[in-house]
Order: C-alpha cells, then structure tokens, then sequence
C-alpha cells in the first residue's frame, strides 16, 4: 500500500476522532445560549420598536420562531450539561430541522416589507439559500453521527 492510499482514512479519523476540547466546546454552548436569549427578545420586539419593513404578519409565525429559539437554547443547555459525541450530532439534527420548519414559515409568510422588488427578491432567494445550508449541515450531521458509530 502507498502512502496515498492512507490519506483518506487518516482524513476521516482525525475528523472523527474523540474531541478533546471540552472546553471549548462548553464555552461554545454557552455563546449559542446568550445570543438566543439576545435573539428571542429582539424577535419579540421587533413589533414594538415599528421596524419600518416588518409588517404584522410576523405575529402570525412569531410562535415557530420562539419555538425554534427556545429549543436551541434548551439543546445548547443539554449539551452544556453532557455532551457526548453522539448527543451532540442528534441535537443539531434536531435543532436544525426546527430551524427549517421557522425559516419555511418566514418564507411562506414574509413579514417584510422592503418598498423594492429588488430587495424582497434578493431576501426571497437567501431564505432559500439559508434554508438549503441548513438541510446540507442536517444531512452531514447525520452522515457524522452514523460514520462516526462505526470510527470510535
């Protein structure tokens, strides 16, 4: 065997490999903790604070995107408290398909009001775009979470 031919398990060991940096990890999931909570007031308050292009139509979906925040701050609290491997890729599968379910119903609803085609259009196509990364990051988490079963 070549040295090429051990490039591609030793790429994929090393990213599947025990992390090591709890600590890291933990201060992670402390940031994603507070800029949610950040997060859950400004979209409670957007209403309040007669942002010239949000319309009203955002109470009608304001329950999905507070759902959706509420459970990434309870995962990244879960997570915070015991985070294995295995429990971190199921939590982001998780809370990636909140995040879905919140982005179609922004879509589907659009509560902005730009004044401009151009701009509504430009806001239509990264919502799609948004949406796609957060479906790919969904598909890899599951590819890591069952790839990484068979590494360690």
């Amino acid at each position: 065997m070549n040295q090429g031919e051990n490039k591609i398990p030793d790429f994929i060991e090393k990213i599947f490999s025990k992390r090591d940096k709890k600590k890291g990890k933990k201060s992670e999931y402390i940031i994603a903790i507070v800029i949610n909570i950040i997060l859950l007031y400004i979209f409670n308050n957007l209403l309040n604070w007669q942002v010239y292009f949000i319309t009203n139509t955002l109470n009608d979906i304001l329950w999905i995107i507070n759902l959706s925040i509420i459970a990434a701050i309870i995962g990244n609290a879960i997570l915070l408290i015991y985070s294995p491997e295995w429990l971190h890729h199921i939590m982001k599968i998780i809370l990636n398909s909140f995040a879905v379910i919140a982005l179609y119903f922004i879509y589907t609803v659009f509560p902005f009001s730009f004044n401009s085609f151009l701009i509504d259009w430009c806001v239509v196509i990264a919502l799609i775009f948004v949406m796609v990364g957060v479906i790919l990051a969904t598909i890899i988490e599951l590819f890591s979470l069952i790839i990484g079963r068979f590494i360690n």
